[in-house]
C-alpha cells in the first residue's frame, strides 16, 4: 500500500531549513515565521500568528515591499551584531499579489569577493547621495528658517516637527505671502522621506487641459503628440518621497474625483497605461477656506477629508505684528548680502510706519517693501522717506475707510479698525484682544472670517 505524501509537513521542513525565514499577508499579518527567525528576533513561543508583523519586529521592511511592488534581492541587514543578506520577495497569484516573503541566512551564498565588491558599491551610493542630497530632494527651506517671536507660531512650529514625523496627508492653511510653502519643505525635511525626492506641482499655475498629464503621467502613444517613452507624472516622480500640490483649491472637480482615487487606494491610472502602485506622502497647501468651498459645491466633501488629517493654519502678519522688527532686520541682513549696501536698520518713526500697517501680502510683501527701500540709499537707517509708496498705500486705505458714507459701511469699518487695533495692541492675542474688545472670543473669530482678517 503506498504511503500518502504529507505536502504540508513537507513544505514546513523546507521552509525551517532555509533558515531565518517570516511570512506575511498583504496586511502585514503574520502567516508563517521559522524558529530561527523567532530566535534571531526574541519572540516566544506560541509564536504571533494572525498579529501584524511589525508589532514584534519594528524595523521590519518587508510590508514596505508588499506596498510598493519593490522587491529586494541580497540586501544587507544588521540585527544584534550579525550582518545578514536579506531577500524580500512577493508572492503572486497571477497578477494578484498574496503576500510577501522575507528569507535569510548569517551564511550567504555570496563569496567573500562579491561581498567586498557589493559594499564598496553602496558606499559609492551613499556618498553621491550625500554629496548631492540638497540637489536631489528639491527642497530650499527648513524649520530653522521661520522667524517668529510670536507663541502661536511657536506652537504650530513645534505641532509641525511632530506632525513631519508621521505619514498622514497635511493641509496647510494661509493667506498669500505668510510662507505655506516654506512649512511644506520644512516637513519633507523633518520625515522619514527626507533622502527621497521632494515634488511641486501648483495646481493654479498649468491650465486645466495640461493638469492631469503632469499630475499622472502617460504611456507613449497615448495622445498625439505625447513623447515617445512616455512621461512620468509628478505623482510618479514623488514616489517614496513627498509630493506638494500647492494651491488645491484651483483643482478642477474632474481632477479632483482621480486624485481621490490616489490619495485613498495608493494607485495610480497613467494616461494611455496601466495602473501604477505608488507610496507618497501628501501636502497640499490653500490660500482659501476649503470647507466653505466644499458648501458652496467648489470642492470634493470626500477629498477634503482625505486630505484634511492634519492641518496646519498659519497666522497671517497682522496678528503677529511683533514679528515685524526681527523679520526687518532679517530682510536686511539678507539684502546688505545680495546687494554689497551697508544698511544699519531703520530709525524709529519709519519702524512706526511699517508696524502701522496691516500687510495683506504679510512677510512677502513686507520683504519686498524692504527690498524697495533699498533702492534709496546704500548706507545708515532707512528713513521714512524711505518707505514713501508704503506711506501713499495707507494713505489710499483711510481714504477709502473714509469715503464709506453709510451706516452699516461705516460701523463695519469701525469694528474692523477696532480688532486691528486690539490684535496689534495684544501681539496677535486673539483671547486677549477679545477681553480687549469686551466681547466674547466666539464673536471675535465670527467678525475676522466676516472681514476677512484671518
Amino acid at each position: 500500500m503506498k504511503q500518502s505524501i504529507n505536502f504540508e509537513g513537507i513544505a514546513k521542513e523546507f521552509l525551517e531549513s532555509l533558515g531565518v525565514v517570516v511570512i506575511i499577508d498583504t496586511e502585514s499579518r503574520i502567516i508563517y515565521m521559522t524558529e530561527k527567525y523567532a530566535e534571531l528576533f526574541d519572540i516566544s513561543k506560541p509564536y504571533p500568528i494572525g498579529r501584524r508583523l511589525y508589532e514584534y519586529v519594528p524595523s521590519e521592511s518587508l510590508s514596505a515591499v508588499i506596498h510598493t511592488g519593490k522587491e529586494s534581492v541580497e540586501e544587507f541587514f544588521e540585527h544584534d551584531g550579525k550582518t545578514m543578506v536579506i531577500n524580500r520577495l512577493l508572492i503572486r497569484k497571477g497578477d494578484e499579489v498574496l503576500g510577501g516573503a522575507a528569507f535569510t541566512s548569517t551564511s550567504s551564498r555570496l563569496s567573500l569577493k562579491q561581498l567586498e565588491s557589493k559594499m564598496s558599491f553602496l558606499n559609492k551610493q551613499v556618498q553621491f547621495y550625500r554629496d548631492n542630497y540638497f540637489e536631489n530632494t528639491g527642497t530650499k527651506f527648513n524649520i530653522d528658517q521661520i522667524i517668529t517671536q510670536d507663541h502661536e507660531l511657536k506652537n504650530l512650529i513645534a505641532f509641525t516637527k511632530k506632525a513631519a514625523k508621521t505619514r498622514s496627508a497635511i493641509l496647510i492653511y494661509g493667506e498669500s505671502g505668510t510662507g505655506k510653502e516654506l512649512f511644506a519643505h520644512s516637513i519633507h525635511n523633518l520625515s522619514m522621506r527626507v533622502k527621497m525626492p521632494f515634488v511641486i506641482l501648483n495646481c493654479a499655475a498649468i491650465p486645466e487641459n495640461l493638469l492631469e498629464s503632469e499630475l499622472f503621467g502617460y504611456a507613449e502613444g497615448a495622445f498625439t503628440g505625447a513623447l515617445k517613452g512616455g512621461k512620468k507624472g509628478k505623482i510618479e516622480q514623488a514616489d517614496g518621497g513627498t509630493l506638494l500640490l500647492d494651491e488645491i483649491n484651483s483643482m478642477p472637480l474632474q481632477l479632483q474625483a482621480k486624485l481621490l482615487r490616489v490619495v485613498q487606494e495608493k494607485e495610480i491610472q497613467v494616461i494611455g497605461g496601466k495602473n501604477k502602485v505608488i507610496d507618497v506622502r501628501f501636502v497640499f497647501t490653500t490660500n482659501q477656506d476649503l470647507a466653505e468651498m466644499v458648501k458652496e459645491g467648489k470642492f470634493r466633501e470626500d477629498l477634503y477629508y482625505r486630505i484634511n488629517v492634519v492641518e496646519l493654519r498659519i497666522p497671517p502678519l497682522r496678528q503677529r505684528m511683533g514679528d515685524i522688527p526681527p523679520l526687518v532686520n532679517h530682510f536686511i541682513e539678507k539684502l546688505n548680502e545680495e546687494l554689497g549696501s551697508h544698511i544699519t536698520g531703520v530709525d524709529k518713526k519709519a519702524l512706526e510706519l511699517l508696524e502701522s500697517y496691516q500687510w495683506p501680502g504679510n512677510v512677502r510683501e513686507l520683504e519686498n517693501m524692504i527690498e524697495r527701500a533699498f533702492n534709496y540709499t546704500n548706507s545708515g537707517e532707512l528713513s521714512l522717506e524711505d518707505f514713501e509708496r508704503l506711506r501713499l498705500k495707507i494713505s489710499i486705505s483711510e481714504n477709502t475707510l473714509e469715503n464709506n458714507f453709510t451706516l452699516r459701511a461705516a460701523r463695519e469699518d469701525a469694528e474692523k479698525l477696532a480688532i486691528l487695533r486690539a490684535l496689534k495692541q495684544t501681539k496677535g492675542n486673539k483671547k486677549k484682544a477679545a477681553d480687549l474688545l469686551d466681547i466674547d472670543r466666539s464673536i471675535l473669530y465670527d467678525k475676522m472670517k466676516r472681514f476677512h482678517l484671518r
